[in-house]
């Protein structure tokens, strides 16, 4: 599976937000807000993310919305 997401890396790895907090230099709760979709990281935090989890950049940015039916 290609990690394409926050949520799929965290998932893959079995990490907690804790964990991923630690990860990126970031608080627990900004981790939940980029992961429920609630907040887009920075350009500076989206860098050091994808450096960390190979995630591509404009992923980070620029998320999927799903779509609900």
């Amino acid at each position: 599976m290609k990690i394409e997401t926050l949520s799929q890396f965290k998932e893959k790895r079995q990490l907690t937000n804790k964990q991923l907090a630690e990860l990126f230099g970031i608080s627990e709760i900004y981790v939940a807000f980029l992961l429920s979709g609630k907040r887009v990281p920075s350009k500076r935090l989206a860098l050091r993310i994808s450096e960390r989890t190979g995630i591509p950049v404009l992923n980070l940015l620029y998320p999927r919305e799903e779509v609900h039916t």
